[in-house]
């Protein structure tokens, strides 16, 4: 059976109340937040018969501030906000804070990211490997095959097991779609390293495979270096 909201609705917002109309919170029917107050759908209620929202209740009031007048949060709080707005799948308040410089260049930094297969798990084994191999000196070196397209030997006298430089990688990504070289990915990686407090230093140059029989190996590898001191 459709639940029946009464026009004034009170709301507790992970432990903070609010009160405000029912037709506030559906002011955009095609949101999460106007869909559960719709009537479709059941809203747990708190000891106090208050509708239970499990999110932020600091940030909820800007939410409200937008529902009702269209109001933008302050900067200091755009980016959670921002996050918020995406919960509750409130798209027009999304488009309205992706203009905000703090959440337009998350957004470019991703798309960044994006380029590259499995980017988060490659950079945290990356990072497990640092901490592996830091034992001895507190220094992680890691190894890195990178590669955008896969090498295809065309010469009938190419050892494809001649042993490579790539055996000596840890960890490998690729290939990927984008025009982004090698060498982007690798200070993609270095930035985002050191942006989460990762003392590294600059990676080498790659090393290529000095392999040559009838055609030479295209293969390479980087040398990355977490200093832990």
């Amino acid at each position: 059976m459709p639940e029946k909201f009464p026009p004034i609705i009170r709301l507790n917002v992970g432990g903070m109340l609010y009160m405000t109309r029912l037709s506030t919170v559906c002011k955009y029917p095609d949101s999460m937040l106007a869909a559960m107050f719709s009537g479709r759908h059941h809203v747990d209620k708190d000891q106090d018969d208050n509708y239970f929202l499990d999110s932020n209740g600091s940030l909820f009031g800007y939410i409200l501030d937008f529902l009702r007048f269209g109001q933008l949060p302050p900067n200091t709080h755009a980016l959670p906000v921002y996050r918020e707005a995406s919960y509750f799948g409130l798209h027009a308040l999304v488009e309205r804070l992706q203009l905000n410089p703090e959440i337009a260049k998350m957004t470019v930094k991703e798309a960044h990211r994006a380029q590259f297969p499995n980017y988060s798990e490659v950079k945290e084994n990356v990072i497990k490997m640092a901490i592996d191999n830091a034992t001895i000196n507190k220094i992680g070196e890691v190894i890195i095959y990178v590669f955008r397209t896969e090498f295809v030997a065309k010469a009938p006298s190419f050892n494809p097991n001649h042993g490579c430089v790539t055996e000596l990688a840890h960890v490998s990504i690729g290939p990927w779609t984008s025009m982004a070289d090698e060498e982007t990915f690798m200070r993609c990686l270095e930035t985002d390293l050191l942006e989460e407090g990762f003392t590294i230093r600059p990676h080498d140059t790659k090393r290529k495979c000095k392999y040559y029989f009838g055609q030479t190996c295209q293969k390479f590898v980087y040398r990355l270096q977490f200093i832990f001191d």
